[in-house]
């Protein structure tokens, strides 16, 4: 359900729980302690007294309550809430999610080239992304909250293959696109004056992400998705008549 709603209605008559609400890009005054820390609090304690029983958290690869960086420390604060809320959890770490080029999704459009124009790109673009599927973070979630046989524990989501990030970009703009990079300590320069960036979202997105665990995938038996294969099964889809 979305933020808004009554969370323990909501949750009054549940099996289990599959919490994705969190913020990497935490602007217009909200924070990174209430998008990952606070929702997650929030999450728990409309739990108590309702019929849940398990609880996955969707959370990123790195995340350590003591990182430096406080997107990944406070999404290891979350982890450390969910681990120990007094029922089955299961913590599932995502590597850079991407969706079908009809709906890229918001981290992923702004890779996108309009026009011709060169994508800007954080960092020298050589940083190695394990970007995954967002069909398939959605089913290792179903699978994790709902086969009786899933283990509790933390787990890793990644992609099949490990590209570079320029190589990730051409790959969702099916060619060579003209990149603009920002060295990180520029990009964190430029965060201090613009709303829409912030100097922990640029060390993010300028380092690696990479599986840093075992992946639920393999735990449950489901197969991953390469980029080509996202985007031929989307034209194959487009070419069927209607």
């Amino acid at each position: 359900m979305g933020r808004g709603g009554d969370l323990s209605a909501a949750m009054s008559d549940a099996d289990a729980v599959v919490h994705l609400a969190g913020a990497l890009q935490a602007i217009r005054g909200n924070t990174y302690e209430e998008a990952n820390v606070g929702t997650v609090r929030r999450t728990i304690a409309a739990m108590r007294g309702s019929s849940v029983r398990r609880v996955v958290y969707l959370s990123y690869v790195g995340a350590d309550p003591d990182s430096t960086n406080e997107y990944l420390a406070t999404k290891g604060e979350a982890e450390c809430l969910v681990r120990d809320c007094g029922v089955d959890s299961v913590v599932v770490r995502s590597t850079f999610i991407f969706g079908p080029p009809d709906d890229p999704g918001p981290s992923a459009a702004p890779f996108l080239s309009k026009d011709g124009k060169a994508v800007s790109v954080i960092g020298t673009g050589e940083q190695l992304w394990a970007a995954v599927f967002v069909g398939d973070v959605a089913a290792a979630l179903t699978g994790a909250a709902l086969d009786p046989a899933a283990p509790n524990g933390t787990f890793a989501i990644a992609g099949p293959e490990t590209l570079t990030v320029d190589a990730f970009i051409d790959a969702i703009n099916h060619h060579h696109v003209k990149k603009r990079h920002l060295r990180r300590v520029v990009a964190r320069l430029l965060a201090v004056g613009l709303p829409t960036l912030t100097r922990t979202m640029v060390d993010v997105l300028a380092a690696d992400s990479l599986a840093d665990g075992p992946l639920i995938t393999d735990v449950l038996g489901l197969d991953r998705r390469r980029v080509g294969q996202v985007h031929q099964q989307a034209r194959r889809a487009d070419l069927q008549p209607s």
